[in-house]
Parts: structure tokens; sequence; C-alpha cells
């Protein structure tokens, strides 16, 4: 049997990676200019991590410097600043001497230094107990953390680019006072470019409102979906250089998947898989695979079901139905819904566990997961005696829409080729 053309786990690089040329550069573009502040956003799944790693991972190739520091699993302000020293010494480190060494020199903090077993790497990390400081205490460590790389950018004549990954996150830490330390640390550095990236576009946007902390001070760069057209023929030359005769299938599984990249590309994996057996892949097979994607969860998404409450369960209901309008006397009559606020509270909540999201225009809401959205058709539906196809989805205003390309297959300015790994 042939190897699957498409790869979800991990960071995608290389043939499974595609497209997002013009968010390569302008990422590159900002970790190699000095004093550079280039904000990246968009969902979740929609290949915005794998970006940043190649981008890095081609400057560091051009013999440039740069790093990541991916702050998703941060639980303080001292847990960043391990993360930023610990990408620092990892990266940098293979190339100069006694990088972890020379960031700890430079540290009011007490550091400790570990071998990393992979690489044998020394690691910085700054004193567990700074984790039960005070917040202003964190919060200056973190601040001598980034000055230190900057120092240490200054002194060998280079600068350095840092992607900080999951930035919004520290404002769970200490809110708009967080916010205001970072801008007011990273503004006086002329020696470190930064990448800030976030995959909460809600909290980012308020982020950079008027009176905010990062207002009129970044670049920014949105990271939406892939291009529809192309990416699904994309999808279509990939099963076929791997021996499966493709017809119209890519663009059935970007109707039913879409628009975010992963969740592409994982039903476009199990089409694949269902495929290989007769060696042709169909429109009715994107549907197919769709289902199977759904059905792999289904212990999960019940758990998660069974954690509602009646009501939480009944708004998921009406949005998977109706999309909007959920406080209409004919939507509440249908589905059981109480009071207006119990609806929006049910929304925020759903919001806040990562199942829902706010859509980028009004006060619409649209299921985090294709795939969840799916299991509440199939499955919770049947209980008020609706019956829809698993691949159901209700009317709803489009994300924001990627670049157009023009007729030649270029977008203005650039090209949309496979991006190469130097």
């Amino acid at each position: 049997m042939a190897e699957n053309p498409f790869r979800i786990h991990g960071l995608v690089t290389g043939e499974f990676f595609t497209d997002r040329v013009a968010e390569l550069t302008r990422i590159r573009d900002a970790l190699r200019r000095p004093a550079s502040k280039l904000l990246v956003y968009g969902y979740r799944r929609m290949g915005k991590s794998s970006a940043l790693a190649l981008a890095v991972d081609q400057v560091n190739r051009q013999r440039g410097h740069a790093f990541v520091a991916d702050l998703s699993t941060a639980s303080t302000v001292a847990d960043v600043s391990n993360r930023i020293l610990q990408g620092a010494a990892a990266a940098l480190g293979k190339r100069w001497k006694n990088v972890a060494a020379d960031l700890a020199m430079r540290l009011q903090a007490t550091v400790s230094l570990t071998a990393d077993r992979a690489t044998g790497l020394l690691l910085p990390t700054v004193s567990l107990q700074l984790r039960r400081a005070d917040l202003e205490d964190q919060r200056a460590t973190l601040g001598s953390v980034l000055d230190a790389v900057n120092d240490l950018a200054r002194d060998r004549g280079v600068t350095i680019g840092l992607v900080l990954d999951e930035f919004q996150d520290i404002a769970r830490f200490g809110g708009e006072d967080a916010e205001w330390h970072l801008r007011g640390v990273i503004q006086r550095h002329d020696y470190v470019s930064y990448v800030l990236a976030g995959s909460k576009p809600h909290l980012i946007r308020r982020m950079i409102e008027p009176g905010r902390a990062f207002y009129d001070m970044l670049d920014v760069l949105y990271f939406g979906p892939i291009e529809p057209a192309y990416f699904a023929s994309w999808i279509e030359q990939r099963m076929r250089g791997a021996g499966v005769v493709s017809d119209g299938v890519g663009a059935r599984i970007m109707d039913v998947a879409g628009p975010r990249t992963r969740d592409i590309t994982q039903v476009a994996r199990t089409c694949f898989d269902r495929a290989s057996v007769t060696g042709k892949a169909e429109a009715h097979d994107a549907d197919l695979a769709f289902a199977d994607c759904v059905a792999e969860r289904d212990d999960a998404f019940a758990d998660f079901w069974q954690q509602l409450t009646p009501h939480q369960q009944n708004v998921l209901r009406a949005l998977a139905v109706a999309g909007e309008g959920l406080t209409s006397a004919e939507t509440t009559g249908r589905f059981g819904l109480a009071s207006s606020s119990a609806v929006s509270q049910a929304l925020a909540a759903l919001v806040d566990a990562g199942r829902l999201v706010r859509e980028e225009r009004g006060a619409r809401y649209e299921f985090d997961s294709p795939f969840l959205r799916g299991w509440v058709v199939s499955r919770a539906l049947l209980d008020i005696g609706i019956a829809l196809p698993v691949t159901y989805r209700a009317p709803t205003l489009p994300m924001p829409a990627a670049v157009p390309r023009l007729a030649n297959g270029e977008r203005t300015g650039e090209r949309f080729a496979h991006t190469p790994d130097t």
C-alpha cells in the first residue's frame, strides 16, 4: 500500500507543507529585520505553528539567528522565562559556544543548567522558587531574560529573531498589567526581532484595541485559510501522485471539513486510506471519510457531552441546525432554550472551553471542530426527532477570505508553488 500523502501529526514540513508563501516571506523578513515587531494570529489548526517553525528554520539555514518559545503550556510568568531561555540555548547553542552559561551570567536570578538528553546542550532554568514569587518579581525576571537575549545579540553584532507562540496567554498571569509590561520590555530592544503569535483571535483583538498595550505597535499578519480552489487541487495532485485517481474529491473535502488546514488534511488523509483499496476517490468518499473522522472521536465527544448542562446541550443542538438567531421565538421553542441571557452565558462558557469560536463579524458563533458539529448533528439531534446527514452545515458567514489568486496561478506579488526548505 502506498504511503499516505497527507500528514497531520506534529509540525508539517517538506512535501507535506503547501502554500503560505506570502506568510512565510513576511515572517522571515520580520525575524531578520532589527527591532521589527510582527503579530501573527489566526484560529487553531490553520498550520500557523508549522509555518512559524519553517520560517525559523529557513532563517537559521541562511546563517541568520532565530528561535521559537512556545508558551502554550506555561502556567506562570516564570514558565515563560524558562521557555525563552531554553529555546535560546537549544537553537543558538548549536552554533555558539557557552550560550546557556552566557545567558545565565547576564540574569539577576538563580539559574540552573541541565543537559538536554537528546542533544547534550545545556539548558538554563530559573529557580523553581520563582514560580511561587509575586507577579512583580516574576515579571522582572522575564524582563531580565529578554534583556539578556537582546544583550547577547548586541555583543555578537547580530539580530536574533524570537517567536513567542501563544503569547496572548501571558494575560492569564496578570491581565492588562502583564501586557503593558511585555510591551515596555520589547519596545526597548534593538537587536531582537519579535514575532508574537497567537490562536485566540477574540483575545488578541482586544489586546490591539485603542487604549490597550499593543495598540499601534505591531505589524499585523492574519493567518487565514488557504484558498479553497488551490487547496482542493493540491489534495487531488497528492492523491494522484500516490496512485489514487481523484474526481472532484478535493472540492468536496473542502466543503465538508473547511476552512481549517488540519481538519481538511485529516479528512483527506482518511479519504485516501479508504480510496487506496479501490484506487479511486470520488466526491461521496469525502462524506464517508468525514463520517469516519466523527466516529473516531465518539468516546471523547460523548464524555464531553455528558459534562454539559442540559441547556448547553440544547444550545449546541440549536447552533448545529440554525447557525444563528438562537434567541428567536421559533428557535427557543424548537430547542427548549431559556432566556437570551442564559443563551449568551452558555455560548460564552462554550467559547471559554474552546468548543465554540466567535466569528470575525458580529455576534456569530461556530463550532471550533467540524467533527464535533458532525457528532452533534448525527448523534444528539435524534433526541429531538431531527435527522440530518453527518455533513450538514448550518448556513454561516464565511471566515475571512484567503488572498485571491490570478488566472496564471499567482497571487499578487508572489508565487505559490511548493515552498522549499531552504
